[in-house]
Parts: structure tokens; sequence; C-alpha cells
């Protein structure tokens, strides 16, 4: 475990010693700021079924496009093309604990992102009064889908990353392999509905797993599919940072 935090504090160092990690939060803050702002506006227009945080968390999918690939591009790619990683590898640790410190500072860099973003709760709440108190459970659960599914798509671009030295190159392959587990699965379940495909693909589908969170449900069954996913992907990703030692 000592090793696992001295490496998880190399990583945070990593993204607060230069711009990356700023300019991350700031893009991201920048986003979900504008789109904050919209649908206050949109709701400010008349009485609507939905509230501001459900139209929220429903767009978690936008900043992951960007955000997920971005975090996770370095890891592993720049340690390999800078050779960083086979000194890394001749220290007194495991390669799990390499590739578990790696994705725990993806996972708490945007864990801190996320969180920056209760501060619109605290306006929404000041705003409202007593006249319409919010609803913290669904809110509440609505966060816990967010961090859920990105630390499920931070292990996948970890996964990515581990397979090339180019930064770019594990970019846009993470922005792609996301891009298919949100978007491609969110249309296939709108292509194949009503019949057996439909059941299967929105059993998988982030978008009805979120959906469901942003109303206050806590279903125990998409939260084991993906930390077991996550699970795989960083035995996977193990797995390949060790072959480097045979090649």
């Amino acid at each position: 475990m000592r090793n696992v935090l001295a490496l998880l504090r190399r990583e945070l160092n990593a993204y607060f010693a230069s711009v990356l990690g700023y300019i991350v939060i700031m893009f991201f803050l920048v986003v979900m700021g504008v789109t904050f702002a919209t649908v206050v506006g949109y709701l400010s227009t008349g009485p609507k079924q939905v509230t501001a945080m459900k139209i929220m968390f429903s767009m978690f999918w936008l900043p992951s496009l960007v955000v997920i690939p971005m975090i996770t591009m370095r890891l592993l790619a720049e340690e390999k093309r800078a050779g960083t990683l086979e000194m890394l590898m001749t220290a007194p640790v495991t390669d799990f604990q390499v590739v578990f410190a790696k994705y725990l500072g993806a996972v708490v860099l945007y864990s801190l992102m996320w969180g920056l973003t209760g501060l619109y709760v605290v306006i929404l709440r000041h705003f409202a009064g007593m006249s319409s108190a919010l609803d913290l459970g669904p809110i509440a659960s609505g966060y816990i889908g967010v961090l859920v599914i990105g630390q499920f798509l931070i292990a996948i671009g970890l996964l990515t990353s581990s397979l090339t030295k180019n930064q770019m190159a594990a970019a846009l392959m993470s922005f792609a392999a996301v891009f298919i587990l949100l978007i491609v699965m969110n249309w296939l379940s709108f292509l194949f509905q009503g019949g057996p495909v439909s059941k299967i693909v929105r059993m998988f589908s982030a978008f009805e797993h979120m959906e469901d969170f942003s109303r206050g449900i806590l279903d125990v069954r998409p939260i084991v599919f993906y930390l077991s996913a996550t699970a795989w992907a960083l035995f996977t990703t193990t797995r390949i940072v060790e072959s480097r030692k045979w090649r």
C-alpha cells in the first residue's frame, strides 16, 4: 500500500506540476458551466418535468469524450516514449502497483473535476429557497453513477495508453473506445427498439444506467458490471506491461 501511495503522489505531481491538469480542469469546468447556464435558462422559462441536475447528469458523456482521453493518454504512452517505464520497473514495485497507481491518479483528478460541480447544487439550493427544496437523494446517486461509469472509462483509457508510445495515438484510441461504449451503444439501443437485441444493448448502455442513477435508483447490477469491467481492463493492462519484459 505504501508503494501505491508513493506512486500515486508521483502521478498527481505529474498532473499539477505541468499545465495538463489545469487545462483539463479548465476545459471541463467551461463545458459544464456553459451547460449548466443553458439548462438553468431553459428551466426558468416555465415548469418542467425534469430537474437541472438530472439534465446535467444526462450530459455526462459530453466532457467524457474529451476529458478521459486527455487524462489517460500520457499515463503509460509517455513513460514508454521517454524510457522511464523501464526505470520505474526496476524499483521495488510490482507491475500491478504501477498500473493501479496510474489508474488511481486519473480517477482522483476526474473525481476532483466532478466534485467542483457540487457548487451547482449550492447555487440551486440558494436560489430555490425554501419554496422548492432540492431532493439530495437523486443528486447523490447521480454523482455515484458519474464516478462509477467514469472510473471504468478511465481504465479503458489506461489500457489504450499501454498499447503505444505515442500520446496522440493513445488519445485517439481512447476517444474511439469511449465513443463506441457511450455513443454507439446508445445509437444501437434506438436502432433495435422492441426486440431482444434492444434489451441486451440497453443492459450495457451507460445512458440507460445514468438515467436510473439520476432518478435516485441505485441498482447493484450496473455497479458490479462496471467494477468487473474495470478489474478486467486493469488486469489486461498489467499483462501488457509485463509482456515488455519478454521482448
